[in-house]
């Protein structure tokens, strides 16, 4: 009995063998390039504040590779770290980074992972919502997803989980809830929650999700790893630490999955059946035994995928996709492209590819087809297997004039006359010029070129994207056309106003007294974060973030017992109220009276 075809026949899969090998030109238009320079003041103290809570909070609740992950992979809590330096620290775990604008379409994120690749959005959230963001930002996707792949167990999961992902067939309704949730999350972000907008995009997004009444392959697998990768627990129901992406990156919900109220589930395949709202915080977490655990889930989920089902029920989930597929037949002969049509007994007859169609063998690009492309499968009417029709066996279905008819069992005919191949001979192809193939009586093609009829009784198995590097997973081959532009640059350039550019330079300010103090100079020291201090308090009096870290600046020192740190306690504290806590003063607090400055 034939078996279904390795993972590893797909050429995508290769790459992250060797770390030297180059990045796949379709992943191209998705990379950018950071630049450090854009990153102002606050933007570096709102990543300072983050990464000190969270370090505090989590050294004992998160997953033990999550302090030294921190360090391997290149992170400090003391600035915003360079992409190009995670990426050559990652190396040494056998893992790389780059740097992305953003969203990035599930496909390409998938790719990347099963490439050993961690994509890496660069920018950073605002003051406004340092608790937690639902757009991309350099927090999450550097200092959640990094550190707990230096476990290797946990590191195979997410590349194994990315290749299988990338097998699973999407729905047409997916892309729709996709876009809806970037556009909600963008707006969050932009903290528009009082606005018009607002409610519009989150109408939109219950609509899309309502439409989408069977969740698709790729659906369940975003929620495996949704409650994996990005809202994991590790351990028992009971004793359990993090190991999540979005909770490592979440002050708010690293801090309130512990809540009794926020149940906690066995981690088993049934996930796949529970939604999420990227935009709320969790009302469930899923509880892996440990890492081992992920893997067997995995496997477990990926049995339940077309691909390792195969045959018609395959073929049948990449006819509903409507998206780029490769059908893998006998004799490691793959057809890339988007099945439109699948006629005959469970839709497994004939197969067309209206838009074209590339062929491939085990990997390697044999050609491609630039014209509608159907693939009659079957014996034919007389029982023989079509992959016996060599040359020597086409002499009793050839008429006068050396034209061939081949009539199948399933009522499809085709003729042609023999001719050379545009491509290299094989075996699994017969070429024929001025063909003509009918399905039960009804014309579907007349092709004067030479044809390449692959002869195959059957399918074996199909999965989303391609099977061949030369033809790209996305569908067009975008990446010669990005390389030729030339790469963005994030984070994006944004309009400051006065008062944002007043304040930066009053961090700015802060940040230069910081990194200048010295014991010897205390009262200097001192006098500069008053008179620090003395502007807030005349054009920024609701402002929270710099005055904590003024008072982070004089703990360090052990200065807490002067007039200016006791004069910041106070005015944080009335901060607080005024916020109603909104803002994680309090927490800043407690984390200055609780270290051991």
């Amino acid at each position: 009995m034939e078996t279904l075809p390795a993972p590893g026949d797909v050429d995508r899969s290769s790459p992250h063998l060797d770390p030297q090998r180059s990045i796949p030109d379709y992943l191209q238009p998705f990379i950018v390039d950071q630049d450090p320079s854009r990153y102002t003041a606050i933007d570096q103290a709102v990543w300072r504040f983050v990464l000190l809570q969270l370090h505090a909070r989590l050294e004992h609740t998160a997953h033990p590779s999550y302090s030294r992950g921190l360090v391997q992979s290149g992170i400090s809590a003391d600035h915003i770290p360079s992409i190009g330096q995670m990426n050559e620290a990652l190396a040494g775990i056998g893992w790389r980074a780059v740097c992305v604008d953003g969203f990035i379409p599930p496909r390409a994120f998938q790719a990347f992972q099963a490439l050993g690749i961690l994509p890496i959005a660069a920018e950073i959230r605002s003051p406004d919502q340092l608790p937690y963001t639902p757009a991309p930002d350099i927090i999450h996707e550097a200092a959640g997803h990094a550190p707990i792949l230096v476990d290797p167990k946990y590191a195979a999961y997410v590349r194994a989980a990315g290749e299988v992902a990338s097998r699973a067939f999407s729905s047409p309704a997916d892309a729709r809830v996709d876009r809806a949730v970037r556009h909600l999350s963008q707006l969050k972000e932009g903290m528009l929650e009082s606005a018009p907008e607002l409610a519009a995009a989150e109408h939109e997004l219950s609509q899309a999700s309502a439409a989408q009444a069977n969740p698709s392959e790729a659906t369940r697998l975003s929620r495996l790893y949704w409650w994996t990768a990005e809202y994991g627990l590790v351990g028992t129901l009971e004793n359990y630490r993090l190991y999540g992406a979005g909770l490592l990156s979440s002050l708010g919900e690293s801090h309130f999955c512990h809540r009794p109220h926020v149940r906690k589930l066995p981690l088993d395949a049934a996930c796949t059946g529970v939604g999420y709202d990227i935009t709320k915080p969790q009302p469930q977490l899923f509880v892996a035994e440990d890492f081992e655990h992920l893997h067997s889930v995995l496997a477990d989920v990926s049995q339940t995928l077309a691909y390792d089902i195969g045959g018609s029920y395959a073929v049948r989930a990449a006819l509903s996709s409507e998206e780029l597929c490769s059908l893998y037949f006998p004799g490691g002969t793959r057809v890339i492209g988007t099945l439109k049509t699948a006629e005959g007994e469970d839709g497994a007859q004939l197969l067309g590819f209206d838009g074209g169609a590339a062929l491939a063998q085990r990997g390697q690009l044999l050609g491609r087809v630039g014209h509608p492309y159907f693939v009659p499968l079957g014996r034919l009417g007389d029982g023989t297997d079509p992959r016996q029709l060599r040359s020597d066996a086409l002499a009793r279905y050839r008429s006068d004039g050396g034209r061939v008819t081949l009539s199948y069992a399933s009522g499809a005919s085709l003729s042609g006359i023999p001719c050379r191949g545009a491509w290299a001979e094989n075996e699994s192809l017969l070429w024929l010029s001025g063909v003509r193939l009918e399905w039960r009586g009804r014309p579907l093609l007349e092709q004067r070129s030479p044809y390449p009829l692959l002869l195959s009784d059957r399918v074996i198995t199909a999965a989303a994207g391609s099977a061949c590097a030369d033809v790209s997973p996305l569908g067009a081959a975008t990446g010669t056309r990005a390389l030729a532009r030339g790469r963005a640059r994030v984070p994006k350039l944004r309009a400051l106003g006065p008062e944002y550019t007043r304040l930066n330079q009053l961090y700015a300010r802060a940040a230069t007294v910081r990194h200048g103090a010295a014991p010897a100079s205390e009262a200097a020291f001192v006098a500069d974060l008053t008179l620090v201090h003395a502007e807030l308090e005349r054009n920024f009096p609701h402002e929270w973030l710099l005055r904590w870290n003024l008072l982070e600046c004089l703990f360090q020192l052990g200065l807490q017992a002067t007039p200016l740190a006791q004069a910041l306690c106070s005015r944080l504290n009335e901060l607080e109220q005024h916020y109603h806590g909104r803002h994680p003063i309090t927490m800043g607090l407690d984390y200055l009276t609780s270290r051991p400055y």
